[in-house]
């Protein structure tokens, strides 16, 4: 057993499930950008780097997060490291920093927090269907259509 931490689940279905627990590396930063001839400005950005796919996402706040006690094997393994999460956060910061603020220079950064984490996707079935549920903004996806298992929906000379 391993003990992970779990950003706090929002949605749940209510029939028993099991789950998958999907990696995230979440940053609290602090941009600091110098301004010829006006005040400084200091912004707080949180980002949210998926660790699977190197995508990074903006957030308002650092998200609650939960203690789990779960099976190594409910864990997916993330594919993008700890150097490179790093760099996607403040390239994401810097692009999203840099349309609010006109300055010389790049921002000085400052790492307030930093925390692995897991998405929480439950896995269950209804009415014959395997679903996957997201925990955080309730939506629902087909299992089989995801791992390609469910019947071809596009025909003709444009599908792939």
């Amino acid at each position: 057993m391993n003990r992970v931490k779990v950003m706090r689940p929002i949605f749940r279905p209510e029939i028993e499930s099991s789950f998958v627990l999907y990696p995230y590396r979440i940053y609290h930063l602090r941009l600091y950008y110098k301004r010829l001839g006006m005040r400084d400005k200091v912004f707080d950005y949180f980002a949210y780097v998926d660790l699977y796919r190197l995508g990074a996402e903006r957030g308002d706040r650092f998200i609650e997060l939960q203690e789990w006690e779960v099976e190594e094997k409910a864990v997916m393994d993330p594919l993008v490291d700890e150097e490179e999460a790093r760099m996607k956060a403040f390239e994401s910061a810097i692009t999203w920093g840099n349309s609010r603020v006109i300055s010389w220079w790049l921002p000085r950064i400052e790492v307030v927090r930093e925390e692995l984490a897991y998405k929480v996707f439950w896995i269950f079935e209804r009415r014959g269907e395997r679903l996957i549920l997201d925990s955080l903004d309730g939506r629902e996806y087909s299992l089989d259509v995801l791992t390609g298992k469910g019947r071809r929906t596009c025909e003709g000379p444009f599908c792939r």
